[in-house]
């Protein structure tokens, strides 16, 4: 049975359509976690779980920024310090995300997720790769709940972790 237009306000008529045109497939759905206070976000698709950090496995003849592997479900995982691959500042979080099995085996040190939004694609602002100041990671950003969320590029990240085990193993 069709709702009458009078049983609804016009702001949820409004949020409504808003909500049936990003169905459509005009948004995204991030994950939104902190590192060392800064907010960053990675799509979630990409996501296997989060975690508590438990027991590191040293790992001889690493970059730095790979604190050692984890097991997961008896499948062992690098774990990457994301504070120290991107501000060269090592960071004590005790919580992990792991990315699904099929990108890599690798899971990322994180402080805390903050949230799991649908960003409209059109709110996120890109940014240029030789920009001052920025790691060539960080592909974009939003605005979430009045704060500036920094988007990580996962495929160039994946791509420079694998150049610096390239590098460690060549010395």
């Amino acid at each position: 049975m069709a709702e009458k237009s009078g049983d609804k306000t016009p702001e949820e008529n409004s949020a409504q359509e808003a909500s049936a045109k990003d169905a459509g497939g005009n948004t995204g759905k991030y994950l939104v976690f902190t590192i060392s206070g800064e907010r960053y976000a990675v799509p979630s698709g990409i996501i296997g779980e989060v975690a508590v950090l438990e027991k590191v496995f040293p790992m001889p003849l690493v970059p730095d920024y790979v604190r050692g592997l984890i097991n997961r479900y008896s499948i062992p995982y690098a774990l990457i310090d994301i504070s120290l691959f991107l501000h060269k500042d090592a960071t004590d979080a005790r919580k992990v995300i792991v990315l699904k099995d099929d990108i890599e085996k690798i899971a990322f040190l994180i402080d805390d997720v903050i949230d799991i939004p649908d960003i409209p694609y059109s709110m996120l602002v890109k940014i240029e790769k030789e920009a001052d100041g920025f790691n060539p990671s960080i592909s974009a950003y939003f605005e979430c709940g009045g704060k500036s969320v920094l988007c990580i590029d996962t495929e160039e990240l994946v791509g420079s972790i694998k150049k610096g085990f390239e590098r460690e193993i060549w010395k």
